[in-house]
């Protein structure tokens, strides 16, 4: 009876719905307490080295992200600078500038300059640069130890600011005084074999490397392996088309600049001569005087024809005691003088026992032909100043001739020649 009452007391409406807004009370005030965030004193606040570590550690990321960039442009850099400089065809003046670019890739600086060393080896010479000085210092020399650039030329090592500030005291030394116009705060020498090539100087630079001075050796150590290099396979190219006696372009070589020249001649319009000769009776020279004397005669001969020709005509030794003149953009009336000269260069220098020869002298008998008039092509442009070379020896020997073209109208058949004769 009891539980019944106390049931029915319970299932009130005016009991359930306080005890029902108690517990949602009870309810709401537990999860908010749950939810409520930290409060400041619970929650730790970063001291100062804390932030000085962030601060520390976000400058080394950015100091590497610079080193790893720096490092990828040298990276680019060197390759392609070594790729440009082994190019066997690459000729010694386009070095510098090659350098030049290369550098500036690097250090993105306002002034680069590329010093060769000059002739005599004591002094240097501008070759490349940018930012150069005005005309009055691009053309005057360094001495070697004059200022920072001649300094590292002198001592063959790499210097920056602050080698040149601490470089050892020498009472006796000249002051370090600078170039005018002249910015060098990175200077690197080029060496080859212990000889001092050039020196690359580089002034205002706008993007600073870690290991900058040897950055700056790798390029100068290229420059001077492709200067060595250059040179070294001149002088192979130039064994390989030079006669060894004389010292003129051989015979190989001369065909070769023949038909280089032809067309050449012909794409331009202009005119090709070719001057070819002998030393009259030369067999006879060989035989009454022996063939160490002979061999000095050619050699006499090879000088006097280098000396009597222009510096872009082709002298050459064609084989034998038989000679060969190469002349650019030349006509005939023009190759007609250069070949007077060389004869008579020759008829009036005192060779050794030229005496025993038939005229008392050492002379020469020679032709000329020309392109387009007298032939189209090598093989008839030396055929004609070969049959006018003979035509020369059928009138008696000393002189030289210009071949002048057959006609059909011509009912001879002879090979007519203009000649120049020298005194019998």
């Amino acid at each position: 009876m009891q539980n019944e009452t106390l049931s029915g007391i319970l299932a009130a409406p005016y009991v359930i719905y306080p005890l029902v807004a108690l517990l949602s009370a009870l309810v709401g005030w537990f999860l908010s307490r749950s939810l409520q965030p930290t409060s400041a004193v619970a929650r730790p606040r970063p001291d100062a080295s804390d932030t000085d570590q962030v601060r520390d550690l976000t400058r080394k990321i950015k100091q590497l992200e610079d080193e790893a960039s720096q490092l990828s442009i040298f990276l680019m850099t060197l390759p392609d600078l070594a790729r440009q400089l082994n190019d066997s065809n690459i000729e010694k003046r386009k070095i510098p500038p090659l350098l030049v670019s290369s550098a500036d890739r690097l250090f993105d600086a306002e002034q680069i300059l590329v010093f060769m060393t000059a002739t005599g080896g004591r002094s240097l010479v501008l070759a490349a640069g940018k930012g150069a000085p005005d005309d009055a210092n691009r053309t005057t020399p360094i001495p070697f130890g004059q200022g920072p650039i001649g300094w590292v030329a002198a001592h063959k090592v790499a210097m920056d600011e602050a080698d040149f500030r601490q470089r050892p005291r020498d009472p006796e030394a000249e002051p370090l005084v600078r170039v005018p116009s002249v910015c060098a705060e990175l200077c690197a020498p080029m060496v080859w074999k212990g000889q001092t090539l050039g020196v690359i100087s580089i002034g205002g630079l706008k993007r600073r490397q870690k290991y900058e001075k040897n950055m700056l050796k790798m390029v100068a150590d290229l420059g001077s392996i492709a200067m060595q290099n250059t040179a070294l396979f001149q002088e192979i190219q130039q064994n390989a088309n030079s006669d060894g006696l004389t010292g003129l372009t051989n015979k190989r070589h001369l065909m070769e600049r023949l038909a280089d020249e032809l067309l050449k001649a012909e794409k331009e319009r202009t005119s090709l001569s070719l001057f070819l000769f002998d030393i009259d009776h030369f067999k006879t020279y060989n035989d009454t005087n022996g063939h160490l004397a002979g061999d000095e005669a050619l050699k006499i001969t090879g000088r006097l024809l280098h000396e009597s020709v222009r510096s872009d005509d082709i002298a050459a030794r064609y084989g034998g005691e038989e000679f060969a003149v190469l002349l650019p953009r030349t006509d005939k009336n023009g190759a007609m003088t250069v070949a007077e000269k060389v004869r008579a260069a020759i008829e009036s220098y005192g060779y050794p026992k030229g005496e025993s020869q038939p005229s008392g002298r050492v002379t020469i008998s020679g032709g000329v032909a020309t392109y387009p008039y007298d032939a189209l092509t090598s093989a008839d442009l030396i055929r004609c100043a070969d049959q006018a070379l003979y035509e020369c020896k059928r009138q008696g020997r000393n002189r030289v001739a210009a071949h002048v073209p057959r006609y059909l109208s011509d009912e001879t058949g002879e090979v007519r020649t203009e000649a120049a004769t020298g005194k019998a």
